[in-house]
């Protein structure tokens, strides 16, 4: 599974619609400083979800919006789209061709899609993960990633080997389990809340329906 081609409008300084097409004859990117080189990493991995603003060099949601210049008004959203060659099936989807796309507006509102259906975060996440691509893997190397593997802690070190020996999938499904196991206990801590109110009425009306029934039996 490769990467064919990227479509990128308003992220950053590609204000205009901009598509890279890799057609396995492109091995480098060049240019001067500032021309946006980074930027096109930064693209590829908010597609694949990052939310780290501190990997992709913000400091706010809509640092990632195009913020204007001296010829071009600023925009209100930024959207990226990448398509990957799937022939091999390596992503547990039937598609030959995956199409990851995210789209957020200054307004903080998010939409993700895979193959133009709209889709969660979690969603592609769990893709990537079986597919051993992601966010975080080795198949996205920034500047000072090797050398922040050697100083980073263990746990975080941890996570980067899972990703990459492909057992991440697995942890993601364990984590979204844990979350629901979280939301049923507190469901049923919410209804034995209403039972501890609701019981002691309950004794009430059971007397008065006693009552209300000893009344007829007395009429008749």
């Amino acid at each position: 599974m490769y990467l064919e081609k990227i479509e990128l409008q308003g992220f950053k300084s590609f204000a205009l619609p901009t598509t890279l097409i890799f057609n396995k004859e492109l091995t480098a990117i060049v240019g001067p400083n500032g021309s946006g080189k980074s930027n096109v990493a930064d693209a590829i991995r908010w597609v694949l979800g990052e939310q780290s603003l501190k990997l992709l060099r913000g400091k706010k949601s809509d640092d990632v919006i195009f913020a204007g210049s001296d010829q071009k008004s600023r925009l209100g959203f930024s959207t990226v789209k990448i398509y990957l060659d799937n022939r091999s099936h390596r992503a547990d989807i039937d598609y030959d061709e995956v199409i990851l796309e995210r789209t957020v507006n200054r307004d903080g509102e998010s939409d993700y899609r895979i193959n133009n259906t709209k889709a969660r975060l979690g969603d592609i996440q769990l893709l990537l993960a079986r597919s051993q691509e992601g966010k975080k893997s080795y198949s996205v190397i920034g500047q000072g990633m090797i050398d922040s593997l050697l100083t980073i802690s263990a746990a975080d070190r941890k996570d980067f080997f899972d990703e990459a020996t492909g057992v991440k999938h697995y942890q993601l499904k364990k984590n979204q389990a844990l979350h629901k196991l979280e939301q049923t206990e507190e469901n049923l801590h919410q209804a034995e809340l209403v039972l501890q109110e609701l019981t002691p009425r309950m004794h009430t009306l059971y007397r008065q329906v006693k009552r209300l029934e000893r009344k007829d039996e007395l009429e008749k």
